[in-house]
């Protein structure tokens, strides 16, 4: 097998494996009860979240054939993954979490922390991706709390 089928095929079985997570999002909030005083009820969230990863999943599925069409290799920057990064990340997101649940951290500076975190460790480290992450992190954390507050009525702290 040509090493361009072998990479972008892996990208296929990545895709299918987000569908499946996708679809214990649909199973797990077809069984929470129906909403009684909120306008979408406590499944909505779940169900935004399944259909997002199945629209990534579809993108990422299309991709990966465009190549295996064209008999590309992914790109130079993927190819060159650093599992120390991966670890970075996944430790931010425990700290992430456990500083929502057990430190009873607000929601939008523990998030817009987080994504500078994670954003200074998977790309560069300069001044400006600082103080970019921080931005992206800040509006991206008062755009959720606003959605979720506002139209789904949960409060996040």
């Amino acid at each position: 097998m040509r090493e361009a089928t072998r990479q972008n095929i892996a990208d296929i079985i990545l895709a299918a494996l987000v569908v499946a997570g996708a679809v214990l999002l649909f199973i797990g909030a077809a069984e929470l009860p129906p909403p009684r005083f909120e306008p979408l009820g406590s499944a909505a969230l779940p169900r935004i979240l399944g259909a997002l990863l199945i629209f990534f999943a579809v993108v990422l599925t299309l991709r990966a054939m465009l190549r295996i069409r064209a008999g590309t290799l992914r790109d130079e920057a993927a190819s060159r993954a650093n599992p120390r990064r991966g670890a970075l990340v996944f430790a931010a997101l425990v700290l992430y979490v456990a500083a929502l649940d057990l430190g009873r951290v607000p929601f939008v500076p523990a998030t817009t922390a987080f994504v500078t975190v994670t954003g200074m460790v998977i790309g560069a480290r300069s001044w400006v991706n600082l103080a970019v992450f921080a931005a992206l992190g800040l509006v991206l954390s008062l755009a959720i709390s606003t959605v979720l507050e506002r139209f789904l009525y949960i409060s996040i702290g």
